[in-house]
């Protein structure tokens, strides 16, 4: 397993920015991969995972910045399906704390149902300095305000 990935469960997992040698060997451990930074801050292009058969979705969120509601859930939505489809999800950023920290931590909160506090917790215990930002926070505390009114 690549050894920048941190599993957050048996599906999911975040991670730093791969560079352009490391695909590979990510390509033989996922089979779809959301990568979180903005195209100038890639060191390879995007369709570099298509020609080793991973899908992927890229929703790029500003460093230090924070999803909308909307873009959290739609990049939530788009990992519960791939794992419905026992699909192995690597989420990524450059740093692999802000961003990635950020997805990660929802994704706890949205498939496991946990709440925010216990969720970062799980997430910080495995990437301390995960959620960098009072605005990566406040995105959370909405989607945990959300989830509680279904």
């Amino acid at each position: 397993m690549w050894p920048s990935a941190r599993f957050v469960d048996d599906n999911v997992a975040f991670s730093r920015m791969p560079t352009r040698r490391e695909l590979d060997g990510i390509a033989s451990d996922f089979d779809a991969v959301v990568v979180l930074v903005e195209e100038y801050e890639l060191p390879y292009r995007l369709e570099e995972w298509e020609k080793r058969g991973i899908e992927v979705l890229h929703s790029p969120i500003e460093d230090f910045t924070a999803p909308t509601l909307n873009q959290l859930l739609e990049i939530l939505e788009w990992i519960e399906r791939r794992v419905g489809e026992g699909k192995k999800v690597l989420i990524h950023c450059l740093g692999g704390l802000g961003r990635s920290g950020t997805i990660a931590t929802a994704w706890l909160m949205y498939s496991k149902g946990l709440r925010l506090q216990e969720a970062l917790r799980r997430v910080r215990s495995i990437r301390p300095g995960s959620v960098e930002t009072y605005e990566q926070m406040e995105v959370l505390k909405e989607l945990e305000k959300l989830l509680r009114s279904r």
